[in-house]
């Protein structure tokens, strides 16, 4: 037996997110990884993911662990038989043997998100781009969603921002978030112990509807008290966000 770990990158436009469901095995990034190890080693392996992505969120740095029955590969064989048998919208960069306690969710101690907004003054429409940006109908206030975001950072209760209500340990810290304003781009980038569900997003749902006076500026601080969902803002599109970064 052994464990393996791998570094994963996959567009995430048409997968129901990394952990596979009962119904739709198949279009998950776990699911599809699950696959070409059972057609492999003949038998049933688990891939267990540091990040559970949500569906049309992409990733370009997830890493992976599972444990293997024998040495029938080694870590460069493997690599390679995944990259021969996956998708051109999931690559492989890296695989390692690890010890056999490493557990690529468990040991994580942050993870990091981006969100892309492209701007409605910017000088271009989005074309390559277009995928993976959230295109903005209204020009935003950065300087507001800088001062805003502050407040987001810390170990605060943030169930108002968890798409699962019923959640128990809904205690997060949020190390670092930055803000970047480009000349087509505002570039939001969250890192946190981890995340709850759709927390991000409804993170910088937040922010954009403060930049636009839709929410007042003591929202947040007040959020950790009420743990509303209805007091905070709306959750941007998916396909903005990326998992950039988990460290251990």
């Amino acid at each position: 037996m052994q464990n393996y770990k791998m570094t994963i990158a996959y567009d995430g436009r048409r997968y129901t997110g990394f952990n596979k469901e009962k119904r739709n095995v198949d279009k998950s990034i776990q699911g599809k990884l699950e696959e070409i190890l059972k057609k492999c080693y003949q038998k049933d392996i688990e891939v267990i993911g540091a990040v559970n992505t949500a569906a049309g969120v992409h990733a370009k740095k997830q890493i992976v662990n599972f444990t293997v029955p024998n040495n029938k590969l080694n870590a460069t064989e493997i690599k390679k038989y995944f990259e021969r048998y996956l998708t051109d919208d999931i690559i492989v960069l890296d695989a390692e043997k690890v010890d056999e306690r490493f557990h690529s969710r468990y040991l994580a101690k942050s993870v990091t998100y981006k969100y892309r907004l492209w701007k409605k003054d910017a000088t271009k429409r989005p074309l390559f781009q277009r995928q993976y940006v959230n295109l903005m109908s209204q020009k935003l206030d950065v300087d507001k969603m800088k001062k805003a975001a502050n407040d987001f950072l810390g170990e605060h209760n943030f169930l108002a921002y968890s798409a699962n209500r019923r959640i128990k340990k809904s205690i997060k810290e949020v190390y670092d978030i930055q803000i970047e304003e480009t000349k087509n781009e505002i570039i939001i980038k969250i890192t946190a112990n981890s995340f709850l569900l759709n927390m991000e997003r409804i993170m910088v749902g937040t922010l954009i509807q403060m930049s636009l006076g839709q929410l007042p500026m003591d929202v947040i601080v007040k959020s950790y008290d009420l743990q509303d969902g209805d007091e905070v803002g709306h959750k941007a599109s998916a396909d903005a966000l990326c998992l950039v970064d988990i460290n251990y």
